[in-house]
């Protein structure tokens, strides 16, 4: 009797237990830049600087001690500032662990982070232990990681990595997988006979890079051509390339600081209903390339304005510095928030004057300080309204996160709001229709530019009380049709 060639023979007992080990085998994950696409020893770094200032002068002497060290403490006064529920996980990551724990398997967190915020993950992630992290005495990175875990799982692990640090734990895992992998190290990693599994694609720098930038907000810095505006007559178009290129100078600036406020704000815009997708907060962009790269554009920008005045190198460093105590401090402060917001605006057009040496008008800087102090307030409105829809009445006396109001203030907000309104109209038609000071040839054409900015102004502060606003005024009068309609009629009364 011949045996069937077609019959499938029997597993072997053998296959069996591999696959059973295989399935029960512990599947081993790091945090920082793989389960999660941000860096905690940064952002404990951000928080403690940003509420406890004093730790700026403690860091050399934690460091001195040792990076286990240092980290320990870095968790001790910035670790409460930041919560796990709020972080940016990666979803791959995340689709695994869960195949995982289906499948029966252990999860384990493996981080050089602190172990107490390794603990505080695993218990927003439900995941039973042990898990490892770092202490006060013991970094637990690379080949010291490796080492923990040989000795936890004799049997072997499956790790989950994304950095040069996990080349060690790769090499002693039994299937590797990368979250947040480089293409060069992707390469490295393989030119050492490993196989790894990559779970994401390549991640690209420039775009969150652009994103980061809020190239948008650089429609505000056109108010650096009113001094230009107003005096093209008597100067010509010489100094118009020089006030352009302090246009480009000041956005750099700008730009450096807005990325500053997001490493600073990053917290509080992971629980923001659209700020969460900014690049920093959404972890698309990591906190020490943000800093290098804010870092880069403040300085090479003040270094270019001393070149072409140094007035107006004086004034850009004003402006810089207004806006880092307000991102660190006085953007908390109620009243105080909207003073410093109205004084950025007239620092941009005292920096158009300061470019061709003109000083503006005592009147073009009242009416532009109340102007932007009543499109600052309409800004908090906008806030208020979105908190108000969101949240139940029982939490309007909450402070906005990062702010110094709560909904019950919005009637005050509003009253201060339109108040400025009116008094900033007051000043451009007393400016505009002035014989001695007014620049228009003609009072009608005053008048009606004055009509004109009062029936915008108005009807942005009724779409901002009615809740039909959602953005930033002046980013939402750059998309709205009719603000920018008005905005060229204004434009041609005030040519003519």
């Amino acid at each position: 009797m011949t045996k069937a060639v077609d019959e499938p023979s029997a597993p072997s007992s053998r296959d069996d237990s591999s696959h059973e080990e295989a399935r029960l085998r512990p599947l081993v994950v790091d945090i920082d830049g793989t389960l999660v696409r941000s860096d905690f020893f940064y952002e404990c770094l951000l928080q403690s600087i940003k509420h406890k200032p004093w730790t700026l002068l403690a860091l050399v002497f934690w460091f001195l001690r040792g990076k286990a060290y240092l980290k320990a403490k870095l968790y001790e006064h910035g670790g409460e500032y930041v919560s796990p529920d709020f972080l940016p996980y990666r979803p791959e990551v995340r689709r695994l662990i869960a195949q995982a724990v289906q499948a029966g398997r252990p999860i384990i967190l493996a981080s050089g982070s602190d172990a107490r915020f390794v603990e505080s993950v695993a218990k927003h992630l439900e995941l039973d232990g042990p898990h490892f992290g770092s202490s006060e005495s013991i970094n637990l990175t690379s080949s010291r990681k490796a080492e923990r875990l040989v000795r936890a799982f004799p049997d072997g692990f499956d790790y989950i990595g994304n950095s040069s640090a996990d080349i060690a734990v790769w090499k002693a895992a039994s299937v590797r997988y990368g979250a947040g992998v480089s293409a060069g190290l992707e390469h490295h990693v393989i030119s050492k006979g490993m196989t790894l599994e990559r779970l994401t694609p390549p991640e690209k720098m420039l775009k969150p890079m652009i994103k980061a930038l809020r190239l948008h907000q650089w429609a505000k810095n056109l108010l650096i051509f009113t001094i230009f505006a107003i005096t093209y007559p008597a100067y010509g178009l010489g100094p118009l390339l020089e006030t352009g290129i302090g246009f480009v100078l000041l956005g750099m600036v700008a730009s450096g600081t807005y990325v500053i406020n997001d490493l600073l704000d990053i917290e509080a815009d992971r629980r923001h209903a659209t700020k969460r997708e900014r690049a920093l907060a959404s972890g698309e962009l990591g906190a020490l390339s943000a800093f290098g790269l804010a870092l880069c554009l403040i300085v090479i920008a003040h270094f270019a304005a001393f070149f072409i005045a140094p007035l107006f190198c004086i004034v850009l460093a004003s402006y810089c510095a207004l806006t880092l105590l307000y991102s660190f401090k006085l953007k908390s402060l109620a009243v105080v928030d909207v003073f410093c917001l109205a004084s950025l605006f007239s620092l941009r057009v005292i920096a158009g004057g300061a470019i061709i040496a003109v000083a503006p008008s005592p009147w073009l800087l009242s009416f532009m300080f109340f102007f932007f102090l009543s499109l600052a307030l309409a800004k908090r409105v906008v806030e208020l309204n979105r908190k108000r829809d969101t949240v139940p009445p029982a939490q309007w006396s909450e402070t906005l996160a990062g702010r110094g109001y709560s909904v019950n203030d919005r009637d005050f907000v509003i009253s201060g709001g339109l108040a400025t309104a009116a008094l900033s109209l007051n000043v451009f038609f007393i400016y505009s229709l002035l014989s001695n000071v007014t620049l228009f040839s003609s009072p009608w054409f005053a008048m009606l530019a004055g009509v004109v900015l009062a029936f915008w102004l108005l009807r942005m502060w009724y779409l901002a009380v009615r809740g039909d606003m959602h953005d930033d005024p002046i980013y939402f009068a750059v998309k709205d049709w009719l603000s920018v309609v008005l905005g060229a009629i204004l434009l041609v009364l005030v040519i003519l």
